[in-house]
């Protein structure tokens, strides 16, 4: 199974370097990603090959920059939904929408507000990936009903039921932060956490689907 999600991460990515076989690459990141620092990373691949716990994290960076663009087709359902994480010392929200059928990651949006406006720009980005107007599951924010009503979009609001996948991705996603305790360092922009987040994703999406 780990062989088989291996080379199917391998047949997607596109190192810009190959002095290292991609397959070690994809090796390091998906262990990095289980929940291992860059440096036990290092020493577990050690015996493949020598590698620093620098190259990790770039390898790890240009994941989540080359993720690829997914299938734009019909999708039956999508439940979102956004929580918030820490970088340094300030608030933001992480967005996200799942796809209740292949329980694949469409979308993320980093912002520092729920805002109406923060709703749209992040449907804008799911509808990307639908070729027809799927039902969406939301809670009951009061930020996501004028954009959903705007684009003609179906929804519901739900608590649990069909918003469970969104929510239970967002506990893995958790799991894995608290290894640097939840917050991302001082040093951290924005959009560096984003590319952080989209590498686990490419993870999770090659390892579910």
């Amino acid at each position: 199974m780990l062989e088989r999600v291996m080379d199917s991460i391998a047949e997607r990515l596109s190192f810009r370097r190959r002095r290292k076989d991609i397959r070690l690459k994809v090796l390091a990141v998906f262990l990095y990603h289980l929940g291992l620092s860059y440096r036990q990373v290092r020493l577990a691949v050690s015996g493949l090959d020598s590698v620093s716990h620098e190259s990790i994290r770039k390898w790890n960076h240009m994941v989540g920059l080359d993720i690829g663009n997914l299938e734009c087709k019909e999708r039956r359902a999508i439940a979102i939904d956004e929580t918030k994480i820490k970088i340094g010392d300030r608030w933001h929200y992480l967005w996200a929408a799942i796809d209740l059928d292949s329980k694949e990651i469409l979308a993320l949006y980093l912002s520092t507000g729920r805002a109406c406006i923060d709703t749209m720009i992040f449907l804008k980005k799911i509808l990307r990936y639908c070729s027809n107007k799927p039902t969406f599951y939301v809670d009951g924010g009061p930020w996501y009903r004028w954009p959903l009503e705007r684009l003609g979009i179906p929804f519901k609001h739900e608590t649990f039921g069909n918003r469970a996948p969104i929510e239970q991705w967002f506990g893995q996603l958790k799991h894995r932060t608290k290894r640097f305790w939840n917050r991302f360092p001082h040093n951290s922009s924005p959009e560096n956490v984003l590319v952080w987040i989209s590498a686990f994703v490419f993870i999770y999406n090659s390892w579910r689907c």
